[in-house]
């Protein structure tokens, strides 16, 4: 099944795109991010976040290097 999008902006380095929340709510339940391991770890970050422990990163290729 295809996620019906429209592109509302395109530049050279980006687009925006609107979706129906219905659409998007049902690609956030495919690729698990209602899953309780998924909503447990965004409440580690958090935790995390307010306590100061983060590191400041620009892209998420730096965590493979």
């Amino acid at each position: 099944m295809a996620l019906a999008a429209k592109v509302v902006k395109r530049t050279k380095d980006s687009f925006q795109f609107k979706i129906s929340k219905e659409n998007f709510e049902s690609f956030c339940d495919s690729i698990g991010l209602y899953r309780r391991e998924f909503l447990d770890a965004l409440d580690a970050s958090e935790k995390d976040h307010k306590a100061g422990r983060v590191t400041k990163r620009k892209s998420l290729r730096e965590l493979i290097a």
